[in-house]
C-alpha cells in the first residue's frame, strides 16, 4: 500500500467541499435548531465546518491508512473539534448534541463514499474504515473535552455558590458578621473558617458574630466544626457572639454535652448586634423619642 493510497478522499474533499459542507450544516442545524433554537450561531458552525473539512482533506492526502489515526487535542481538527464542544458545553448543550456534530458528518461522507466509489468495491471498503475510525476518535474526543468542560464548568458555580452563602460582612469598625445559610458539612467549614480567619486579620476585628439561623441541622459534627472555628478566631484576638440558635438546636447541644460557656450567644441577630456594639464599646440609641 502506498503513502498516498488515501489520497482519492483528499480529493473528493477538496472538489466537493462546498457540497459536503451545505450537507453537514443542513443536517445539524436542522438537528440542533429543534432542540436549541437561539442558541446557534450558523456563521460560526459553517466557519468551523470548513476548517474541519480542509484539514481532513490535508490528513488524508499523507496518511496511509495502515495504521489507525493519531487523534488529540493537539492535532488541527482535534483543536477544531475541541474548540465546537467547549462552546456547545458552556450553552447547555448535552453530550449526544455535541456527537452528532461528528456522526452527521459520518453520515454525510458515507453517502459521497459509496456514490463516487460504488464501482469499485475493495476502494470503498477502505475509504469507510478509516473514515469512520478517524471520526469514531474524534467523536470520542468532543465527548471527553465535553464532559470536562461541564465539570470545570460545575465547580466554578460551585465555588461561586460557596463563597455566595458564606459572605463575611463588616458590619461596623471592628466587627465582623457571618451568616451562614444551609448544611455545614466538612468541605464548607474549612471554607468559610480560612474566609473567616483571613478578614479577622484583615480588618482587625475585635467581634465577630456567627449567625446560624439558616442552618438547618445541629448536630455533634457542626458544632465540633463551629468549636474549631470560635477556638481559631479567639486566638488571634476576636470574640464571638452567635446568634439564632433554635430551641430545638440548643437542646440537642444540651443533650450532645457541647460546651458553649466561653462565647457569648444570644437568640436572634438584632440583639447580638446590640451585643457586638456594646463589646466595642458602642450602642444603639432611641432618637428623638422614636422606638426602632
Amino acid at each position: 500500500m502506498t503513502t498516498n493510497s488515501l489520497a482519492p478522499i483528499a480529493n473528493l474533499l477538496q472538489q466537493h467541499r462546498v457540497a459536503i459542507c451545505d450537507e453537514w450544516l443542513n443536517d445539524i442545524m436542522r438537528i440542533w435548531e429543534h432542540s436549541h433554537a437561539g442558541l446557534v450561531d450558523k456563521e460560526e458552525v459553517s466557519r468551523q465546518a470548513n476548517d474541519f473539512l480542509k484539514e481532513l482533506a490535508v490528513f488524508f492526502n499523507s496518511h496511509s491508512g495502515e495504521a489507525p489515526a493519531e487523534i488529540s487535542t493537539n492535532s488541527p481538527f482535534g483543536k477544531i473539534a475541541c474548540e465546537l464542544s467547549i462552546e456547545r458545553a458552556k450553552k447547555g448543550f448535552k453530550p449526544a448534541d455535541t456527537a452528532q456534530y461528528i456522526i452527521t458528518l459520518k453520515n454525510v461522507l458515507t453517502r459521497h463514499f459509496l456514490r463516487t466509489y460504488s464501482e469499485t468495491p475493495v476502494d470503498l471498503a477502505l475509504y469507510l474504515r478509516v473514515m469512520n475510525d478517524m471520526l469514531d476518535r474524534i467523536s470520542l474526543l468532543t465527548f471527553e473535552m465535553y464532559v470536562e468542560t461541564r465539570e470545570r464548568i460545575i465547580a466554578q458555580q460551585s465555588l461561586s455558590l460557596s463563597e455566595l452563602s458564606t459572605p463575611i460582612i463588616l458590619l461596623w469598625n471592628n466587627v465582623l458578621l457571618l451568616p451562614l445559610v444551609g448544611v455545614i458539612d466538612t468541605v464548607r467549614a474549612r471554607q468559610f473558617t480560612e474566609r473567616l480567619l483571613e478578614a479577622i486579620t484583615r480588618y482587625e476585628a475585635n467581634v465577630t458574630i456567627i449567625d446560624v439561623t439558616g442552618v438547618p441541622v445541629f448536630d455533634t459534627s457542626v458544632a465540633r466544626h463551629f468549636m474549631k472555628v470560635i477556638d481559631a478566631a479567639q486566638l488571634l484576638g476576636s470574640r464571638i457572639v452567635m446568634t439564632g440558635i433554635s430551641p430545638e438546636g440548643a437542646q440537642t447541644l444540651t443533650k450532645l454535652g457541647i460546651n458553649f460557656s466561653n462565647i457569648i450567644s444570644r437568640a436572634t441577630l438584632r440583639s447580638g448586634l446590640a451585643e457586638a456594639l456594646l463589646l466595642v464599646g458602642r450602642r444603639i440609641e432611641l432618637i428623638g423619642g422614636v422606638r426602632p
